[in-house]
């Protein structure tokens, strides 16, 4: 079936998807998805404040907890959803936030939902951040450090162990976004923080189901009181209709298989090594940008790719900087070692006209 934004059909290579791990496609999860509707239904009906609770809900999120290591998680419809609803708990009235450049639009548009005085640092430079605190921390009741584990847009990971360091320097509470990484990194796919034994240090710790979970909703992770705020406090989720039964029993299965997944996270694993050897790019993840700088570049350069049977896409202003403009690419467990050495070859040929900077 031909899509008509791309000229792309069934047989293409899809190096676009947040589905690192297959579980979209999981043969396992179709069933649990199949049985559960012929459990619940479709509908939840109503609000979680309402109709729309059930123990399945409170059994998910206690088990995700379990799983990730926190003592308590709220279950959100959407990540965007929680990160545009759980600052809002979060900020007291004086309140000085600190974060990274480059942390998802959803954070930004919650953080400006907030009466916090809001303070950008550069892109991983845990100096800046600390020279912002240093300044202006003294100033307010509370302080809190925003950052991600792996950035959607360039892949990198931040300096985690100096951020944790400030925290504890000025008495901030430190919240991570896992998005990219849960699934993907540490012991039983339990995200980048756990692997690099940071996870005790954060205090509100925010993952989704949509990427290498293959499914959606997303879950805030934290403290009871944390959990016992946003159920009584937040706004998007008090006010949004509860996500479908299927859909949470679908969670919790996922998350089954996700943690026994080592053999699909080191095929991951060798996946990205495999086509940085043969494209000598930067980031170390999944996410794989090849930055060309101009848009109109960046969008022959999709074009060219589509055309040979490649799901690219180009990404451009105001999602990233001016004249970075760039290629996401994806790299999944699923893709053959073929898919990589012919994709590669392509795409060296393909960007030489156009290539401003590669990583």
């Amino acid at each position: 079936m031909p899509d008509n934004h791309h000229g792309l059909n069934q047989m293409s290579v899809n190096l676009t998807s947040n589905d690192v791990l297959g579980m979209a496609q999981h043969p396992a999860l179709k069933l649990a998805m199949k049985a559960a509707v012929d459990t619940y239904g479709i509908g939840a009906t109503g609000s979680r404040r309402l109709s729309g609770n059930h123990d399945l809900f409170c059994e998910t999120e206690e088990r995700v907890a379990q799983w990730v290591g926190k003592p308590s998680a709220v279950l959100f419809n959407s990540g965007y959803q929680m990160n545009s609803g759980v600052f809002s708990i979060l900020v007291q009235k004086n309140t000085l936030v600190v974060a990274d450049k480059w942390v998802h639009a959803s954070i930004i548009d919650g953080l400006l939902r907030t009466p916090a005085t809001v303070k950008r640092f550069r892109h991983n430079d845990a100096a800046h951040c600390e020279a912002i605190l240093q300044k202006m921390a003294s100033e307010f009741d509370a302080v809190i450090i925003v950052c991600e584990s792996v950035y959607s847009m360039d892949g990198d990971t931040p300096p985690i162990h100096d951020l944790v360091r400030l925290k504890h320097a000025f008495g901030a509470m430190l919240v991570v976004d896992e998005a990219h990484a849960i699934g993907v990194f540490g012991a039983g796919g339990r995200g980048w923080l756990h692997e690099q034994g940071a996870l005790e240090d954060v205090d509100v710790l925010l993952i989704t189901f949509g990427k290498a979970l293959g499914c959606c909703g997303a879950m805030a992770l934290g403290s009871h009181a944390l959990s016992d705020t946003i159920k009584r406090r937040c706004r998007s989720y008090i006010y949004s209709t509860a996500l479908p039964l299927p859909v949470v029993a679908v969670i919790q299965s996922s998350v089954a298989i996700v943690q026994g997944a080592d053999a699909l996270r080191h095929q991951l694993q060798a996946n990205i090594q495999q086509f940085k050897a043969l494209v000598h790019t930067e980031s170390s993840t999944h996410i794989q940008p090849i930055i060309i700088g101009g848009s109109d570049d960046a969008l022959a350069l999709q074009r060219a790719l589509n055309r040979l049977g490649y799901d690219v896409r180009a990404v451009h202003h105001p999602t990233v900087p001016k004249g970075q403009s760039r290629l996401r690419i994806i790299i999944s467990a699923t893709h053959s070692t073929q898919d990589i050495q012919q994709f590669s070859a392509h795409l060296t040929t393909k960007s030489a006209p156009y290539l401003a900077h590669v990583g």
